[in-house]
């Protein structure tokens, strides 16, 4: 096409500049404007051609196939872990289901009950109940909306450790500002649980035992633990974590004509690391600023009331508790250590809990401590996560399967547990001094023996040696059984149990 036309210009031209002998200049004028009117009309017809061979190119190219068409928008659906996720082509959006189920089983092995009282105030000693419950039974979903939000809610069905059914999980969080390289920021709002320690920083659902350390446990139900509404920060590196949230009330919490407020500040670090080892270092402090208001009238009623379960909830029985104290606050300090090598891993925690009366008494100091270890006889290990500075669980390098020959992953463990909820209790057979709180003293030795076929199940058995030390707080004598003033209301017990888990 483009020689054709040269052609047909190249002579247009010629013609005009070669004029013929003998013409007058009337003549030739004429002629040069005839060949002026003829070329204009090949120019037309040239571009003519132009256009029609573009319409027979686009009408001759290949068509893409529908299905490849369909290929570049529709959403990618995965079933990772047992997790459904769907994600957008862009992957701007996404949309995931979780679940949690734990059912636990549990056998007590106890002196009689009729020797000792294990419930201050209580006229009949409650044998402790041997059976079976689900420990969580939790349902929700999680995602990310225009890259930059995520959002989740998680509904607890109602688990033995909780109360009833309620909200465990439902915020919406912004994590697009990234002020510095390879930094994680993130605001949150809504309902959720922050880490207040190492303990509290592994998932409930990849937890060495069956529940987490008494301390741990106590700590974070102060002003934390699930379903807790506030609004936070977190920032995180390759190795590092900080957390800040300040924190209300419960979700669904009643009896409270004033929310409690309050404040969870963590740091973690893992200052040594390498391919088949790490260290973990951390700091929290946990607040009470405003204790809650459980007076419906005008008058002001604050209180604070410490106490925890033996590390197991098949029984909710609890052997520690302080009784409700006149408080205006209380602050929590925490010092975490951990680390793993090969297929070792080894942790502990230290807390002091500085509550401070207003009934013009001295302040009580409370505290516990808990070291903690594993060993994975498959060889899998624990890493340590960023996200939530602590430590993730076991993932079977083989799942289990018969026609492969392939067995999971199997860990052992042991923990020794101390929570000592006294302050200037005083001595056996005496009333209480002024100002002494008797919540007693629990020690728990456990060992145990975890399987994990596979990502989404897994099954724990423990063993627990339970000392439970406590003078009864009562200033007088009371009709037997309850021994009262002073009296040992203590005991030792043993207990077996088994948690069997499905999680995505």
């Amino acid at each position: 096409m483009r020689i054709r036309e040269a052609a047909v210009l190249g002579a247009s031209w010629l013609a005009l500049a070669s004029p013929a002998w003998g013409q007058t200049a009337d003549e030739t004028a004429a002629r040069i404007a005839a060949l002026e009117a003829q070329l204009a009309q090949m120019q037309a017809e040239i571009a003519a051609l132009r256009e029609q061979a573009a319409e027979d190119a686009a009408q001759t190219a290949p068509t893409p196939a529908p299905h490849a068409q369909a290929a570049n928008t529709a959403p990618q659906i995965t079933l990772a872990n047992g997790r459904p996720t769907i994600r957008s082509a862009d992957e701007r959006f996404s949309f995931a289901l979780r679940g949690t189920v734990q059912y636990d089983a549990a056998h007590y092995l106890q002196d009689d009950p009729l020797s000792d009282n294990r419930r201050s105030d209580a006229a009949n000693p409650a044998d402790l109940s041997s059976g079976a419950n689900f420990r969580r039974a939790r349902f929700g979903f999680e995602g990310t909306a225009f890259s930059d939000w995520n959002y989740a809610l998680i509904y607890e069905l109602g688990g033995s450790g909780t109360e009833g059914s309620q909200i465990t999980q439902a915020y919406v969080e912004y994590a697009g500002w990234k002020p510095w390289d390879d930094v994680s920021l993130r605001f949150r709002v809504g309902a959720w649980a922050t880490p207040a320690g190492l303990e509290d920083a592994t998932s409930n659902t990849e937890s060495l035992f069956l529940e987490r350390a008494a301390v741990a446990e106590l700590v974070r139900g102060l002003a934390g633990g699930d379903g807790r509404t506030g609004a936070g920060i977190f920032a995180n590196g390759e190795r590092w974590y900080s957390s800040l949230a300040l924190t209300g009330a419960v979700v669904g919490n009643s009896g409270e004509y004033d929310e409690q407020s309050g404040y969870l500040g963590r740091l973690a670090f893992l200052p040594l690391s390498g391919e088949n080892y790490g260290v973990h270092i951390g700091a929290s402090a946990t607040g009470v600023i405003d204790p809650a208001d459980t007076d419906p009238s005008s008058a002001t009623s604050q209180a604070l009331r410490l106490r925890e379960r033996p590390e197991l909830r098949v029984d909710a029985q609890r052997f520690v508790d302080t009784g409700s104290i006149p408080s205006d606050g209380l602050t929590a300090y925490g010092f975490e250590l951990g680390g793993y090598w090969d297929s070792l891993y080894l942790a502990g925690e230290v807390f002091q809990i500085d509550l401070s009366r207003s009934d013009g008494v001295p302040d009580p100091s409370f505290g516990g401590w808990y070291a903690q270890g594993a060993y994975t006889l498959t060889g899998e290990r624990r890493r340590w996560n960023a996200a939530n500075g602590g430590f993730q669980g076991i993932r079977p390098n083989a799942p289990f399967s018969l026609s492969e020959g392939d067995w999971g992953a199997w860990e052992i463990a042991a923990r020794y547990s101390v929570l000592d909820l006294n302050d200037n209790e005083g001595g056996l057979g005496l009333a209480t001094p002024v100002g002494g709180v008797r919540g007693g003293e629990q020690i728990i030795t456990t060992i145990g023996l975890n399987w994990y076929p596979n990502n989404v199940v897994r099954f724990l058995l423990d063993y627990q040696w339970v000392e439970i030390d406590r003078l009864d707080p009562e200033t007088s004598a009371i009709v037997t059984p309850v021994p009262g003033v002073g009296a040992q209301i203590g005991q030792d017990f043993e207990a077996v149990s088994l948690r069997s888990q499905v999680a995505f």
